[in-house]
């Protein structure tokens, strides 16, 4: 079973809802990051913020950091939360049994110093696993936030280093196959999460 196993997929397939289940109570010792959707005080939606992958398990005493206001057209983006906070959760997710990147793919790929933790994590023999945004997925969010053709371009780069790298497998999440993820999941779950 390879170290590294990403899940691929249209926003919204269920990769996070997937890779969360199979991890189940280990989700509570994963290195690495989550991406939330933040809600207001009155429930209303605000935009997306990034969190240490043990939040999504219910670990207490983090603060969500805000990365792509949604309360404003086109929405707002605050680079250096990745620049800061997403490169330290890189640079410390080896000291964690595996890190959890949901998910990856969306304009912290341009930010140079991001990009460049992120070589440096998937470089390493360390266990991961994770959601990647779709490269159709990846033209609507240019489109939204008016990234550059370097956007794509940079999500096509990962995503081709990752199919061919031997210690990695890319596996696409369609509605025909969810239960072969999820048994795929449960087997590098068993593996590298135990």
């Amino acid at each position: 079973m390879e170290k590294k196993l990403f899940l691929v997929g249209p926003a919204g397939i269920g990769k996070t809802r997937l890779i969360r289940e199979a991890l189940g109570a280990r989700l509570a010792a994963a290195g690495g990051f989550v991406t939330e959707r933040s809600i207001d005080s009155e429930g209303s939606f605000v935009g997306y913020s990034l969190l240490p992958a043990a939040a999504a398990a219910g670990v207490a005493g983090f603060t969500p950091e805000l990365y792509l206001d949604c309360r404003c057209f086109p929405p707002e983006k605050d680079h250096e939360v990745f620049r800061q906070t997403g490169v330290r959760l890189l640079e410390e997710a080896i000291w964690y049994p595996y890190a959890l990147l949901d998910e990856l793919g969306g304009y912290e790929l341009v930010i140079p110093e991001f990009a460049a933790a992120l070589l440096s994590c998937l470089n390493t023999d360390h266990p991961c696993v994770g959601a990647l945004r779709s490269p159709e997925d990846a033209e609507l969010l240019r489109g939204l936030l008016g990234l550059s053709d370097r956007y794509p371009a940079k999500l096509r780069t990962l995503l081709d280093a990752l199919e061919h790298a031997s210690d990695c497998l890319v596996a696409e999440l369609r509605e025909d196959n969810a239960d072969e993820v999820r048994a795929l999941l449960e087997r590098w779950c068993a593996a590298y999460a135990g």
